[in-house]
């Protein structure tokens, strides 16, 4: 009887396509761990590179928590900063096709905005305008209070984006921005009743089985949370004082996941909504919208948005992509469609993004077999991340030392520039004069303040690694006022 080879067939390709993908692991694994070597003060890098139906490479590197040395784990959740706008994105598209919503409507159609008494800031801008960045308006105050301080109200919120908005110069024109998503928000608030937190664990997180994935801070275990890190020299790198509270996890940039999450978030998308949702919905949440250059440090051609992310290329491919960036934190999501792949890439520092980009860069040719790329990336690894590094560390340096032959210029004693400083606009500012030195604190936000070369001021990094200038204003020997991000702050006690 003559035997069948197709079954031995089968078996040897089979056996071929988990060696090759064993090799390609090794790979990887081996690439990430020198990035982390010449990097020296990335703490962790999480990546998770998945098909449609398939995990191909899930791991995590290196520490949660660098100075108490614990290990980062696939199960360790990372705040994944403007990568959100994806995830809310798809949430409009979904509540579209329930007919909650209607994309193409002007927002005057909904409220808040259609009972605001000023309206004409509002007129002809659509969902889908503030989705994809072309709203042609915007404010400057919204972003300091929820993605920074946490000191605010919603109805002062709602006040602010009354009274305050004002149309852009270049009209609707894309400009990338958190204020379209922070519009939704208050839309879906004044519209469902609910808010886009709980909204996204109803509709994609549950049927998902996102079980890691919240908008909530205070609901990711303090054991779970890859804790953000600041710093450029080994021995420096410290736990980011700005960490996430719930007030200040925004529509904008507002999620926690882990790698095992990312991957079955890719894999909704490779898979056009996996029978949850349909083809159709998946597709129209990252189709093209408006025209918009990105040319994202060499790593992809962004030639337009979506709703939530990114249209552009890499190697001749289309692919669909979102970075997020947040003190202590860089995250990265992006999948090409026609390769049926996807991949995701965390990180829990500052200084992820150099990391982060040069890794995702490397994955991708690699599984794509674009050899000689690979071997670029491993020579650029090799050469230009340490100089980069040094070039980091000796701007640092140059800094620092700047700051340290700066000396007072205050015409009053210290203490008598302590206070509480309240804007209408922007919420309260306190500064304390404690054990010889200043102390700025603006509601989440708390920094040293040093000395500035003009009279009567200071310098503050109440977001960390952005310096901006405080001015105290005098008024018979007293203390009045500070003016800081362009407002005046009056003093009340």
């Amino acid at each position: 009887m003559k035997r069948s080879i197709l079954p031995l067939v089968i078996s040897f390709l089979i056996s071929s396509n988990l060696v090759a993908q064993a090799d390609t692991s090794q790979m990887l694994d081996s690439f990430i761990q020198n990035t982390l070597e010449r990097s020296e003060i990335v703490p962790s890098v999480s990546i998770a590179i998945v098909s449609d139906k398939e995990v191909l490479y899930q791991q995590t590197f290196g520490y949660a928590d660098w100075e108490k040395e614990q290990p980062a784990t696939n199960q360790n959740n990372y705040y994944i900063a403007s990568c959100t706008k994806a995830f809310n994105g798809l949430l409009a598209h979904i509540l579209a096709e329930e007919g909650k919503l209607e994309l193409n409507a002007p927002i005057l159609n909904y409220k808040p905005f259609k009972d605001f008494k000023r309206k004409d800031v509002f007129q002809n801008i659509t969902i889908l305008d503030l989705l994809s960045h072309q709203s042609g308006i915007d404010n400057p105050y919204l972003s300091f209070r929820l993605a920074y301080t946490g000191d605010y109200t919603d109805a002062e919120i709602l006040k602010l984006i009354e009274e305050e908005t004002e149309s852009n110069e270049a009209g609707k024109a894309f400009e990338y921005t958190n204020f379209g998503y922070y519009l939704f928000d208050y839309l879906l608030q004044a519209e469902l009743g609910k808010s886009w937190k709980d909204l996204l664990d109803e509709k994609l997180f549950q049927p998902l089985g996102m079980e890691n994935s919240t908008a909530y801070a205070s609901k990711v275990p303090v054991e779970k949370l890859a804790r953000p890190h600041s710093g450029v020299f080994q021995g420096k790198v410290n736990v980011s004082l700005l960490q996430k509270s719930d007030a200040l996890m925004h529509a904008a940039g507002g999620l926690m996941t882990n790698v095992e999450d990312a991957a079955t978030f890719l894999q909704f998308y490779l898979g056009k909504g996996q029978g949850i949702y349909s083809k159709g919905l998946v597709e129209n949440s990252f189709r093209q919208q408006v025209e918009a250059k990105h040319e994202y440090v060499r790593v992809f051609d962004g030639q337009g948005y979506a709703s939530g992310w990114r249209i552009g290329e890499f190697e001749k491919e289309k692919i669909v992509y979102h970075f997020g960036g947040y003190t202590g934190y860089f995250a990265h999501y992006s999948f090409i469609p026609d390769k049926n792949i996807g991949m995701a890439v965390f990180s829990n520092t500052d200084m992820g993004m150099t990391a982060g980009n040069l890794i995702s860069k490397y994955a991708y040719n690699l599984y794509l077999g674009n050899k000689k790329q690979v071997k670029r990336a491993e020579k650029i690894l090799d050469k230009k991340v340490p100089k980069a590094l040094a070039k980091e560390r000796k701007a640092q340096l140059a800094h620092e030392q700047k700051m340290a032959e700066r000396t007072w210029n205050l015409s009053l004693p210290k203490d008598q520039y302590a206070g509480t400083f309240t804007s209408e606009k922007y919420g309260s500012v306190e500064i304390r004069y404690e054990s010889g030195q200043f102390v700025a604190v603006a509601g989440n936000l708390k920094t040293v303040a040093t000395p500035f070369p003009t009279e009567n001021t200071m310098r503050v990094e109440l977001v960390p690694g952005s310096g901006t200038i405080i001015g105290f204003d005098l008024t018979d020997g007293k203390v009045v006022s500070l003016f800081h991000q362009r407002e005046t702050f009056m003093k009340v006690k």
